[in-house]
């Protein structure tokens, strides 16, 4: 609960150049977000737009457990943060791991982040991020799922990411009877 207040006052705060609000709902293993409506970013100096469609699958800011105190996995910076898990995740259709870093350091200037927040999450991104990007593209080779289909959009509250995930595999659109 403290998480959902938490991402609802980021995103009344968020200033970034969101084309339309962010909206996610958690799923029940308390880990992984999906997006419920798209989300739209227009990058201010290029004028590139970056859509974040329906049923994408994000964790928002993948920050270490270790550092959540000082930058839990929302705040301000949580539709820049999602931007970029989305841009990690698509790669090179979208734009390269430097293009996506820097538009995350952008986007939250944009959203107000402090300097000094926002420079050590971008220093944190750019440090970590050559791992995440190349496990993400193994993970994407391996078919692993980061996109729910509309007719799976249905999932209900006690729906972990693992159920989710799998009646997508197995083109079940029925949840258990149980949930």
């Amino acid at each position: 609960m403290r998480n959902v207040f938490l991402l609802l006052a980021a995103l009344v705060l968020s200033g970034c150049a969101l084309k339309t609000p962010f909206s996610a709902t958690l799923t029940a293993d308390g880990r992984y977000w999906v997006v419920t409506e798209r989300l739209v970013y227009e990058q201010p100096d290029t004028e590139q737009t970056f859509v974040v469609p329906r049923g994408f699958v994000t964790d928002l800011a993948s920050v270490p457990r270790v550092f959540w105190a000082a930058f839990p996995p929302c705040g301000r910076f949580t539709p820049a943060a999602v931007v970029h898990d989305y841009i990690y995740w698509y790669q090179p259709q979208v734009c390269d791991q430097k293009c996506a870093d820097d538009l995350l350091l952008v986007a939250m200037k944009e959203s107000k982040v402090d300097l000094v927040s926002r420079n050590a999450i971008y220093a944190g991104v750019r440090l970590a991020g050559k791992s995440s990007w190349a496990e993400n593209k193994k993970l994407r080779e391996q078919g692993v799922v980061r996109h729910v289909p509309e007719d799976h959009m249905n999932f209900g509250p006690y729906d972990t990411w693992s159920d989710i995930e799998s009646r997508i595999r197995s083109g079940s659109r029925e949840m258990p009877a149980n949930k």
